[in-house]
């Protein structure tokens, strides 16, 4: 670990931010930025061994090489930067400002969600989704008076900053998701136009989109294993999600078909061809709804008769 950081080792609390003016840099050598960068991953590999206060500032660190434009084309950061937002989790026994802990989370949340999504599949989602499930509680308690000292500003090429109001975003999904165990999955649908409640265990979508089956498969894929009815004012359709096997109706064409799903297909993708639906050796009546179909139901804990219902 730099010697730069030995001034946090100590637990002072109140004159953190000072010094983390003092280490602040806003430029970097373009011919030096690859051994900046493998030392700034290496000091990412050993924070978990570090006082608490050394753990936040090689974050905050981390955060000042992106917004100088050291990792300018480079995605490799998203890891790095993933790993030191979890080892800011404090232990039991640590001391600590909660109040400053969390807003330094929330700026390196917001950072990590910056072109990601906490649903996507993409590397950049993944990795963004793993931080969030580990830190995302702490990050409802930041502090705009600390948020504000702990943003970065830069001009630089290929700079990465996070602005308020995105750190602004993280904090209230964050106060929401500890309020509603639905808030982070309704906030993933909103993003992708589409509006919801959930209904019985079922997510219900509402709206003016073309193809509810379409519509359906997305918010499913979204929402993960369960039940999802996609509505809009001419017709409807049903999905039920659980484990390898997803079963499928729409108003319009009465009958159960069901498919395999198996990675990386995911129900968006099975239903993201033409306008008709995929090709499925197995399909059924409606009604009575067949063995697997009620299988399904049970297993993601829905009512059969209230979905036949809503078909019709």
């Amino acid at each position: 670990m730099d010697d730069v950081f030995a001034r946090f080792s100590e637990d002072r609390w109140d004159d953190f931010l000072d010094e983390l003016d003092k280490i602040r840099v806003s430029v970097v050598d373009p011919a030096e930025r690859q051994q900046v960068k493998a030392t700034a991953r290496r000091d990412a590999r050993e924070a978990g061994s570090q006082p608490l206060l050394v753990r936040m500032a090689l974050a905050d660190h981390y955060l000042n090489l992106l917004a100088i434009g050291v990792w300018a084309g480079d995605e490799s950061w998203r890891a790095d930067l993933r790993d030191l937002v979890v080892s800011l989790v404090p232990e039991n026994d640590e001391s600590r400002d909660d109040g400053l802990l969390s807003s330094v989370i929330a700026v390196v949340l917001a950072q990590l969600l910056q072109d990601a999504r906490l649903r996507g599949g993409s590397e950049a989602d993944v990795i963004a989704r793993s931080a969030w499930d580990k830190a995302q509680e702490w990050a409802a308690y930041a502090e705009e008076r600390y948020i504000e000292r702990l943003l970065h500003a830069s001009t630089e090429a290929g700079a990465r900053v996070v602005t308020a109001s995105e750190v602004q975003e993280v904090v209230e999904l964050a106060t929401a998701a500890a309020d509603d165990q639905h808030a982070e999955t309704l906030a993933a649908l909103e993003a992708e136009g589409l509006s919801a409640e959930v209904m019985n265990g079922v997510w219900v979508v509402d709206g003016d989109f073309r193809n509810p089956v379409r519509a359906a498969a997305r918010a499913i894929t979204l929402t993960g294993y369960g039940c999802v009815l996609a509505r809009n004012i001419r017709s409807s359709a049903v999905m039920l999600w659980h484990e390898n096997t997803l079963a499928m109706a729409d108003s319009k064409v009465p009958r159960w078909r069901v498919y395999p799903i198996l990675a990386p297909v995911t129900p968006q993708s099975k239903f993201s061809g033409g306008e008709g639906l995929p090709f499925t050796r197995e399909t059924h009546p409606l009604a009575p709804a067949p063995e697997v179909v009620r299988r399904l139901a049970d297993a993601v804990g829905v009512n059969l008769s209230h979905l036949l219902a809503a078909l019709r």
